[in-house]
């Protein structure tokens, strides 16, 4: 019951206040609000614009089909998606399950200059996340949208942030490499911004809202956008977790990678622009989830638009296979997309 005041005060309080304090917020909408007063509250964070509505969905399926021994708040920063789309949520409704959904206004706006490689504006969201929710819970999980929960998240939420800002996993070393020297951080310690349990209090009291956003609006161009002013801002007061926490995973087509995965893994992250909710890198892991999602009959686009060498690159492999019927298709298929970007 007391979280549901808090709740009915983070509302009041954003409604009161402008600009500064509602940080780009412009409507907040409760979907559903359930909970077991026996169980514990998990504050987790998404943050996506209208293409990663569905994928948000399925990722938080996963997490609620992995945490039944938890009351779930969901809180979405839903940056221009459709009503459509945010009604779909609602069929996501557990008896332990709430959804807090935040519309983003029109004031909201990146440097598109640092918006390089797949990076939307809407992932810089983030730096708002800790100041609003703080209100709330001095701990949240926020979470990629291109991620699965294939595991309990006890351990991970069960983290000791006493005088840390949060709790992150390194990034691969090829990234490490190059990133850590671009953002003057000791080999090793750069993380992958995809899952951060954060310490709402210090992350306040140290007001990283203002700065990641002065950041990221400064003129100056950072190749991982929010990620990079992520690693610097928090240089020195992260917990580093192990790999299986935030799991870095690069799809082929085919998508066969999951099953390279060590069965401790709580969450699978699915980096580079191949995503598993393409019909060209699906995974029989993802699939899964999807079939036991409210998405399950959504038809799934080939491959990402911007990217028609994908379909090229099937087709090669299914030629590979002596599959030509196939591989001609997919090879007209990519010609018709290149043709297209053309014009």
């Amino acid at each position: 019951m007391l979280q549901y005041y808090k709740y009915k005060f983070l509302i009041m309080a954003l409604k009161r206040h402008k600009m500064k304090e509602n940080l780009f917020i412009s409507k907040i909408t409760t979907l559903f609000n359930n909970t077991i007063e026996s169980l514990q509250f998990t504050h987790i964070a998404f943050c996506f614009d209208d293409n990663y509505a569905m994928p948000a969905g399925i990722a938080m399926s996963s997490v609620i089909l992995n945490n039944p021994d938890k009351n779930l708040v969901f809180h979405l920063f839903a940056n221009n998606v459709s009503n459509e789309k945010i009604i779909r949520f609602n069929q996501l409704s557990k008896e332990n399950v709430t959804v807090i959904c935040y519309e983003i206004s029109d004031d909201f706006s990146i440097n598109p200059d640092t918006l390089v490689l797949h990076v939307s504006a809407s992932t810089c969201l983030r730096f708002a996340v800790p100041q609003i929710l703080n209100k709330v819970t001095s701990r949240v999980l926020y979470l990629d949208c291109d991620v699965l929960c294939t595991s309990n998240l006890n351990e991970l939420i069960n983290t000791d942030l006493t005088n840390k800002y949060s709790a992150v996993v390194p990034d691969v070393d090829k990234t490490q490499e190059k990133q850590c020297t671009a953002c003057n951080i000791p080999l090793g310690e750069y993380f992958n911004a995809g899952m951060i349990y954060i310490n709402t209090d210090m992350w306040v009291q140290n007001n990283l809202t203002d700065k990641a956003f002065a950041m990221i609006n400064s003129g100056e161009i950072y190749k991982f956008a929010d990620q990079d002013v992520l690693n610097i801002l928090m240089q020195g007061k992260t917990v580093f977790l192990p790999r299986f926490f935030n799991n870095l995973t690069s799809l082929t087509v085919g998508g066969q990678e999951d099953n390279f995965i060590s069965k401790d893994t709580v969450i699978i992250h699915y980096v580079t622009g191949n995503k598993p909710w393409y019909q060209l890198y699906i995974t029989p892991l993802y699939q899964s989830y999807i079939a036991s999602s409210p998405w399950a009959k959504d038809k799934l686009l080939l491959a990402n638009e911007n990217a028609p060498s994908t379909t090229r690159r099937y087709a090669k492999l299914l030629a590979s296979q002596h599959k030509y019927f196939s591989a001609c298709k997919y090879y007209l298929l990519y010609l018709k997309h290149k043709a297209f970007k053309k014009h």
